[in-house]
């Protein structure tokens, strides 16, 4: 899990360019090589420059957590082999609980929702449309064991859009205070930030539109620094995704993180084409 590290007045660009992609210190390259090995030498055990087995972290896989972790404003992000692994690993993280999800959201995660967690890990879902749902409505859905409310806006595929701000203002006064999740892959964060509108999580399939090449299958997930007003449930959340990255071992390989990275350098520029073609 990378974190970012870029100045406050970087524009998106800048950030896309820069962030995770310092020259390097010994040749002077100003685009990361690709670090293929599997293992690094250890001076003693567990005395390392950093990396020790490829599946715990890699230099690749870092430069593009940390450059995606600023593009969404985020602290910490962790990058997987898919979307569909970002979503098995935040849902499996809650281990045995109820959540709330809209209910148009993509198929891909409604079956790993109905067909797997709840067969696995008892995950208990309540289907809402979140995006006329009143107020009352979603506070009576939220019960003693609900760990997350889970959005997609717009949604894959039919674009309803949810009002992540009223339904943050919702859980975080709420006295379970679940945690809120947003599945941002379509507007991209060019587009959206939902860590500055609210939510506790982002969620991402690369493969889409950050990477924006279809040569290359990714997710991820981007978590806000835990802070003492934060929700309670976020800093054993944030603990035990980054333990299940390396547990489950569902993460890119360093090419498929290099390609990413490359890919994200020019999003601003290709999401700002989209909007002009609207």
């Amino acid at each position: 899990m990378s974190s970012s590290s870029s100045s406050p007045s970087w524009s998106f660009g800048t950030k896309a360019i820069h962030v995770g992609s310092d020259p390097s210190s010994e040749t002077g390259a100003v685009i990361p090589s690709i670090s293929l090995s599997t293992t690094y030498k250890q001076d003693a055990v567990g005395i390392h420059k950093g990396f020790e087995y490829s599946r715990s972290d890699n230099p690749n896989r870092r430069q593009f957590e940390a450059q995606l972790a600023a593009l969404e404003s985020g602290k910490h992000a962790l990058a997987f082999a898919s979307g569909s692994a970002a979503t098995a690993i935040a849902l499996t993280a809650l281990g045995s609980a109820h959540i709330v999800s809209i209910s148009d959201v993509y198929g891909g995660t409604h079956r790993y929702m109905t067909k797997v967690a709840n067969e696995l890990q008892n995950l208990q879902v309540t289907w809402l449309d979140l995006d006329i749902a009143s107020e009352q409505t979603i506070i009576d859905s939220i019960r003693e064991n609900t760990k997350m409310v889970w959005i997609e806006t717009p949604t894959n595929p039919t674009l309803r859009v949810i009002d992540i701000p009223y339904i943050a203002r919702i859980l975080s006064a709420h006295p379970s205070a679940p945690l809120l999740l947003v599945d941002n892959t379509f507007a991209s964060p060019y587009f959206q930030s939902p860590l500055l509108l609210g939510a506790d999580v982002v969620l991402h399939s690369i493969t889409k539109y950050i990477n924006g090449h279809s040569d290359t299958v990714l997710g991820a997930l981007i978590l806000p620094e835990v802070t003492p007003t934060s929700k309670p449930l976020l800093a054993p959340f944030s603990s035990k995704v980054r333990f299940l990255q390396n547990a489950m071992g569902a993460v890119p390989s360093p090419h498929d993180a290099w390609l990413a990275q490359r890919g994200a350098k020019t999003l601003h520029l290709r999401m700002r084409a989209h909007g002009e073609d609207w």
